[in-house]
Protein backbone atom coordinates (compact mmCIF):
# COMPACT_ATOMS: atom_id res chain seq x y z
CA UNK A 1 0.00 0.00 0.00
CA UNK A 2 1.33 3.40 -0.94
CA UNK A 3 0.92 6.13 1.66
CA UNK A 4 1.14 9.77 0.66
CA UNK A 5 2.68 12.37 2.93
CA UNK A 6 -0.76 13.95 3.43
CA UNK A 7 -2.24 10.58 4.49
CA UNK A 8 0.56 9.99 7.00
CA UNK A 9 0.20 13.45 8.52
CA UNK A 10 -3.58 13.08 8.70
CA UNK A 11 -3.34 9.67 10.36
CA UNK A 12 -0.77 10.94 12.87
CA UNK A 13 -2.92 13.94 13.74
CA UNK A 14 -6.02 11.76 14.16
CA UNK A 15 -4.13 9.39 16.46
CA UNK A 16 -2.84 12.31 18.49
CA UNK A 17 -6.31 13.79 18.80
CA UNK A 18 -7.67 10.43 19.85
CA UNK A 19 -5.23 10.26 22.75
CA UNK A 20 -5.73 13.87 23.87
CA UNK A 21 -8.09 15.02 26.59
CA UNK A 22 -9.78 18.11 25.22
CA UNK A 23 -10.84 20.51 27.95
CA UNK A 24 -13.70 22.91 27.35
CA UNK A 25 -15.58 25.36 29.55
CA UNK A 26 -16.45 24.15 33.03
CA UNK A 27 -19.82 22.45 33.11
CA UNK A 28 -22.47 24.21 35.15
CA UNK A 29 -23.02 22.17 38.30
CA UNK A 30 -25.92 24.02 39.92
CA UNK A 31 -29.34 23.89 38.26
CA UNK A 32 -30.50 27.51 38.54
CA UNK A 33 -34.06 26.61 37.55
CA UNK A 34 -34.54 24.06 40.35
CA UNK A 35 -36.61 25.65 43.16
CA UNK A 36 -34.66 23.59 45.69
CA UNK A 37 -31.54 25.61 44.80
CA UNK A 38 -33.12 29.03 45.36
CA UNK A 39 -31.24 29.91 48.56
CA UNK A 40 -27.96 28.60 47.18
CA UNK A 41 -28.35 30.82 44.10
CA UNK A 42 -29.14 33.78 46.36
CA UNK A 43 -26.10 33.09 48.58
CA UNK A 44 -23.80 32.89 45.57
CA UNK A 45 -25.13 36.12 44.07
CA UNK A 46 -24.85 38.12 47.28
CA UNK A 47 -21.94 36.58 49.13
CA UNK A 48 -18.52 35.01 48.89
CA UNK A 49 -17.90 31.63 50.56
CA UNK A 50 -19.94 30.44 53.53
CA UNK A 51 -19.25 32.82 56.43
CA UNK A 52 -16.81 34.96 54.44
CA UNK A 53 -16.99 38.73 54.05
CA UNK A 54 -18.10 40.25 50.78
CA UNK A 55 -17.80 43.95 50.02
CA UNK A 56 -20.26 45.97 47.96
CA UNK A 57 -19.82 49.43 46.42
CA UNK A 58 -22.97 51.47 45.84
CA UNK A 59 -24.01 54.91 44.62
CA UNK A 60 -27.42 56.60 44.67
CA UNK A 61 -29.29 59.55 43.27
CA UNK A 62 -31.57 60.90 46.00
CA UNK A 63 -34.87 62.46 44.99
CA UNK A 64 -37.22 64.42 47.26
CA UNK A 65 -40.89 64.28 46.34
CA UNK A 66 -43.29 66.49 48.32
CA UNK A 67 -46.89 65.48 47.71
CA UNK A 68 -48.35 66.97 44.51
CA UNK A 69 -44.93 68.31 43.50
CA UNK A 70 -42.42 67.20 40.88
CA UNK A 71 -39.52 65.17 42.33
CA UNK A 72 -36.22 67.04 42.74
CA UNK A 73 -32.77 65.45 42.81
CA UNK A 74 -31.27 66.89 45.98
CA UNK A 75 -28.12 64.83 46.60
CA UNK A 76 -25.98 61.84 45.70
CA UNK A 77 -24.90 59.19 48.18
CA UNK A 78 -22.01 56.72 47.93
CA UNK A 79 -20.58 54.10 50.21
CA UNK A 80 -19.12 50.68 50.91
CA UNK A 81 -21.01 47.92 52.69
CA UNK A 82 -19.58 44.68 54.04
CA UNK A 83 -21.81 41.60 54.21
CA UNK A 84 -21.36 38.17 55.77
CA UNK A 85 -23.75 35.35 54.86
CA UNK A 86 -23.57 32.14 56.89
CA UNK A 87 -25.60 29.06 56.01
CA UNK A 88 -27.79 27.71 58.80
CA UNK A 89 -28.68 24.04 59.14
CA UNK A 90 -32.33 24.69 58.31
CA UNK A 91 -31.54 26.18 54.90
CA UNK A 92 -31.82 29.81 55.98
CA UNK A 93 -28.98 32.34 55.90
CA UNK A 94 -27.61 34.35 58.79
CA UNK A 95 -27.03 37.86 57.45
CA UNK A 96 -24.79 40.58 58.87
CA UNK A 97 -24.10 43.91 57.15
CA UNK A 98 -22.11 47.01 58.09
CA UNK A 99 -21.66 50.05 55.87
CA UNK A 100 -20.28 53.55 55.73
CA UNK A 101 -21.07 56.26 53.22
CA UNK A 102 -21.36 59.95 52.51
CA UNK A 103 -23.88 62.31 51.00
CA UNK A 104 -22.48 64.18 47.99
CA UNK A 105 -23.40 67.34 46.12
CA UNK A 106 -26.02 66.63 43.46
CA UNK A 107 -24.02 68.46 40.78
CA UNK A 108 -20.32 68.20 41.66
CA UNK A 109 -20.35 64.85 43.46
CA UNK A 110 -18.14 66.24 46.23
CA UNK A 111 -18.80 65.00 49.79
CA UNK A 112 -21.19 67.38 51.54
CA UNK A 113 -20.18 69.22 54.69
CA UNK A 114 -23.09 71.67 54.35
CA UNK A 115 -26.39 70.94 52.63
CA UNK A 116 -28.78 73.55 51.26
CA UNK A 117 -32.15 72.04 50.42
CA UNK A 118 -33.17 73.26 46.94
CA UNK A 119 -36.85 72.81 47.84
CA UNK A 120 -37.05 75.04 50.90
CA UNK A 121 -33.61 76.68 51.26
CA UNK A 122 -32.96 74.99 54.63
CA UNK A 123 -29.22 74.70 55.39
CA UNK A 124 -27.74 72.04 57.67
CA UNK A 125 -24.86 69.61 58.14
CA UNK A 126 -25.84 66.23 56.64
CA UNK A 127 -25.40 62.96 58.47
CA UNK A 128 -22.93 60.32 57.43
CA UNK A 129 -24.49 57.04 56.32
CA UNK A 130 -23.83 54.31 58.86
CA UNK A 131 -25.54 50.95 58.83
CA UNK A 132 -25.46 47.82 60.95
CA UNK A 133 -28.02 45.11 60.21
CA UNK A 134 -28.29 41.54 61.40
CA UNK A 135 -31.00 39.08 60.59
CA UNK A 136 -32.09 35.81 59.05
CA UNK A 137 -33.09 35.34 55.42
CA UNK A 138 -35.27 32.46 54.26
CA UNK A 139 -36.83 31.36 50.96
CA UNK A 140 -39.73 33.76 51.47
CA UNK A 141 -37.59 36.75 52.39
CA UNK A 142 -36.35 38.48 55.53
CA UNK A 143 -37.44 36.77 58.75
CA UNK A 144 -38.25 39.47 61.30
CA UNK A 145 -38.91 38.90 64.98
CA UNK A 146 -42.04 40.58 66.42
CA UNK A 147 -41.40 44.22 67.33
CA UNK A 148 -43.80 46.62 69.05
CA UNK A 149 -42.78 49.37 66.61
CA UNK A 150 -43.49 47.31 63.49
CA UNK A 151 -47.05 47.74 62.24
CA UNK A 152 -46.55 46.14 58.82
CA UNK A 153 -43.67 44.11 57.43
CA UNK A 154 -43.87 42.10 54.20
CA UNK A 155 -40.88 40.62 52.42
CA UNK A 156 -40.08 38.40 49.45
CA UNK A 157 -37.20 36.82 47.55
CA UNK A 158 -38.09 35.84 44.01
CA UNK A 159 -37.23 32.63 42.21
CA UNK A 160 -34.11 33.00 40.00
CA UNK A 161 -34.92 34.03 36.43
CA UNK A 162 -32.41 33.09 33.72
CA UNK A 163 -32.54 35.02 30.46
CA UNK A 164 -29.89 35.36 27.71
CA UNK A 165 -27.12 34.03 29.92
CA UNK A 166 -27.89 36.17 32.95
CA UNK A 167 -29.66 35.36 36.20
CA UNK A 168 -31.93 37.83 38.00
CA UNK A 169 -33.29 37.74 41.56
CA UNK A 170 -35.53 40.23 43.37
CA UNK A 171 -35.34 40.99 47.10
CA UNK A 172 -38.16 43.28 48.29
CA UNK A 173 -39.74 44.47 51.50
CA UNK A 174 -42.33 47.05 52.56
CA UNK A 175 -42.84 48.20 56.14
CA UNK A 176 -44.71 50.61 58.39
CA UNK A 177 -43.39 51.62 61.80
CA UNK A 178 -44.62 53.52 64.83
CA UNK A 179 -42.81 56.84 65.06
CA UNK A 180 -40.25 57.51 67.77
CA UNK A 181 -40.78 60.18 70.38
CA UNK A 182 -40.85 63.66 68.88
CA UNK A 183 -41.28 62.36 65.33
CA UNK A 184 -44.23 61.62 63.06
CA UNK A 185 -46.83 59.14 64.35
CA UNK A 186 -45.85 56.56 61.74
CA UNK A 187 -43.21 56.10 59.05
CA UNK A 188 -43.08 53.84 56.02
CA UNK A 189 -40.25 52.26 54.09
CA UNK A 190 -39.91 50.20 50.94
CA UNK A 191 -36.93 48.48 49.39
CA UNK A 192 -37.12 47.04 45.88
CA UNK A 193 -33.85 45.40 44.80
CA UNK A 194 -32.82 43.40 41.73
CA UNK A 195 -29.58 41.41 41.61
CA UNK A 196 -28.03 40.51 38.23
CA UNK A 197 -25.15 38.12 37.51
CA UNK A 198 -23.83 35.90 34.73
CA UNK A 199 -25.61 32.56 34.94
CA UNK A 200 -22.40 30.58 34.28
CA UNK A 201 -20.67 32.32 37.21
CA UNK A 202 -23.47 31.47 39.63
CA UNK A 203 -23.87 27.88 38.42
CA UNK A 204 -20.14 27.04 38.52
CA UNK A 205 -19.29 25.24 41.78
CA UNK A 206 -15.60 26.10 41.46
CA UNK A 207 -15.83 29.90 41.43
CA UNK A 208 -14.10 31.69 44.30
CA UNK A 209 -15.61 35.04 43.29
CA UNK A 210 -18.87 35.51 41.43
CA UNK A 211 -19.43 39.08 40.14
CA UNK A 212 -22.88 40.52 40.76
CA UNK A 213 -24.56 43.90 40.24
CA UNK A 214 -27.65 45.30 41.91
CA UNK A 215 -30.25 47.97 41.26
CA UNK A 216 -32.31 49.32 44.13
CA UNK A 217 -35.28 51.66 44.47
CA UNK A 218 -36.58 52.75 47.85
CA UNK A 219 -39.17 55.13 49.28
CA UNK A 220 -38.95 56.50 52.80
CA UNK A 221 -39.23 59.61 54.93
CA UNK A 222 -37.22 62.82 54.76
CA UNK A 223 -34.08 63.03 56.89
CA UNK A 224 -34.32 65.42 59.87
CA UNK A 225 -31.45 67.61 58.62
CA UNK A 226 -33.34 68.30 55.37
CA UNK A 227 -35.72 70.61 57.23
CA UNK A 228 -38.86 68.99 55.83
CA UNK A 229 -40.46 67.53 58.95
CA UNK A 230 -43.73 69.33 58.28
CA UNK A 231 -43.87 68.28 54.62
CA UNK A 232 -45.77 65.25 53.38
CA UNK A 233 -44.07 63.24 50.70
CA UNK A 234 -41.20 60.80 50.29
CA UNK A 235 -37.49 60.45 49.74
CA UNK A 236 -36.56 58.13 46.86
CA UNK A 237 -33.18 56.42 46.53
CA UNK A 238 -32.19 55.35 43.00
CA UNK A 239 -29.26 53.09 43.82
CA UNK A 240 -26.91 50.83 41.87
CA UNK A 241 -23.77 48.95 42.81
CA UNK A 242 -21.59 45.88 42.50
CA UNK A 243 -19.89 43.22 44.55
CA UNK A 244 -16.15 43.95 44.72
CA UNK A 245 -14.81 40.83 46.45
CA UNK A 246 -13.84 40.42 50.08
CA UNK A 247 -11.61 43.47 50.55
CA UNK A 248 -11.48 47.20 49.73
CA UNK A 249 -8.60 47.07 47.21
CA UNK A 250 -11.01 47.12 44.24
CA UNK A 251 -12.90 50.20 45.49
CA UNK A 252 -12.08 53.58 43.97
CA UNK A 253 -9.45 55.68 45.72
CA UNK A 254 -12.11 58.34 46.31
CA UNK A 255 -14.64 56.40 48.37
CA UNK A 256 -12.03 54.17 49.98
CA UNK A 257 -10.09 57.27 51.06
CA UNK A 258 -13.22 58.94 52.44
CA UNK A 259 -14.21 55.91 54.51
CA UNK A 260 -10.68 55.40 55.80
CA UNK A 261 -10.31 59.07 56.77
CA UNK A 262 -13.66 59.26 58.57
CA UNK A 263 -13.78 55.74 60.02
CA UNK A 264 -10.20 54.53 60.54
CA UNK A 265 -9.95 50.76 60.78
CA UNK A 266 -13.43 50.04 59.38
CA UNK A 267 -12.11 48.72 56.07
CA UNK A 268 -9.83 46.28 57.91
CA UNK A 269 -12.45 45.18 60.45
CA UNK A 270 -16.11 46.19 59.95
CA UNK A 271 -17.13 44.44 63.15
CA UNK A 272 -19.45 41.78 61.73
Amino acid sequence: MTLSRRTVLGSTAAAAMGSMTVSGPAQAALDLSNPANKMEVYARMRGMGDGELSLWWWRANIWAKPNDEVAVKIAIAEGLTFQRLTRNGDGTLQDAQAGRGTFRDAETGEPLTTFTNPINGHTAEPDHIRSLNRGVIGPNGIIREPDVRVLVFESEISEPLVNLGQVFMRENFVAKFKGREGRAATSTSSSLTTYVAQADDIADDGKAFRPCNFFYQSLGGFRPWMGMDDATGALSWQTYGQKLGNGPDKASDDIRGWVDANYPGFLENPGI
